[in-house]
């Protein structure tokens, strides 16, 4: 039997991942000198409420160590694993579970996904990965398929302020200041190579929203096979945003609450769309 393994930057719950049936493992924030497991310890509701509130969170690398406990048991039993985790563009989970792999000696049995993503784009691909492992499909077969999925996926994010860019290492004090001071709203991507990286700098909040519309009508212009929006703590601006992208793209577009580790580098007010695109 095939196992799915998936972290928490999918945004999903840990009820979601029983519900599904896929073994999650947790990713950490850091709080000072506090290490809080996500889903386990810190949850999103009260996480975007203490970031408004000023408190600044930092991100924790995995062990290693922490993955081979979370495949041992999969491995034990005698199953096989495909683990999707978040881009290692951003962060070392695919490495510590490539290392987690040669210490179980189990690399024969465990196929590492990187998802070039995280939030809705890497749920889609356990999901699916899941679906296809409970109707007998193999491991090769299965990675096969993800890899074409996350060809046709685009993810874009709209950030309302900079400072959190700039709190998780990803901006450089002086393009904080700058930005700052000509207020910037930049649209944010995953990039082929699964960077987080900047698509277009927009001057205004309008401008940004105005052409991000154009970014998903293009995304979806071949068919949608599947779409979601994602948000951290704006529900009433991100339920006017979903409306517009379901009449863009004529078809349903899930709403994703934004994983607690993926809010140090964004903050609670943000919108990304990711668009699935038709093969």
């Amino acid at each position: 039997m095939i196992q799915i393994v998936m972290d928490t930057t999918t945004g999903m719950t840990a009820q979601e991942f029983r519900d599904a049936g896929i073994t999650m493992t947790s990713l950490y924030v850091r709080e000072g000198e506090k290490t809080l497991r996500e889903q386990i310890d810190v949850f999103p509701e009260d996480f975007y409420k203490r970031e408004r509130k000023g408190t600044i969170f930092e991100t924790a690398q995995v062990n290693p160590a922490e993955m081979v406990n979370v495949m041992k048991p999969i491995i034990d039993e005698g199953d096989e694993v495909v683990c999707v985790l978040i881009s290692s563009g951003i962060s070392g989970s695919v490495n510590a579970a490539h290392v987690a792999a040669q210490m179980l000696n189990a690399e024969d049995r465990i196929s590492i996904v990187d998802s070039r993503e995280s939030g809705f784009g890497e749920a889609y691909l356990g999901r699916t990965a899941k679906k296809m492992a409970d109707a007998g499909e193999s491991r090769v077969e299965i990675v096969k398929a993800l890899a074409d999925i996350r060809k046709r996926t685009k993810t874009y994010f709209i950030m309302e302020s900079l400072k959190w860019l700039f709190h998780g290492g990803r901006l450089s004090g002086a393009q904080y200041l700058l930005g700052s001071a000509i207020k910037l709203n930049p649209i944010v991507w995953f990039d082929d190579a699964g960077l987080m990286v900047s698509y277009e700098k927009t001057r205004t909040l309008k401008v940004a929203k105005d052409h991000m519309c154009k970014l998903v009508a293009e995304a979806g212009r071949n068919g949608v096979e599947a779409a979601a929006l994602h948000w951290p703590d704006n529900l009433e601006e991100a339920q006017d945003f979903h409306k517009q992208m379901e009449e863009i793209l004529q078809s349903p577009v899930a709403m994703t609450k934004l994983s607690c580790v993926l809010g140090v580098h964004t903050g609670p007010d943000l919108l990304g769309p990711c668009i699935i695109a038709k093969s």
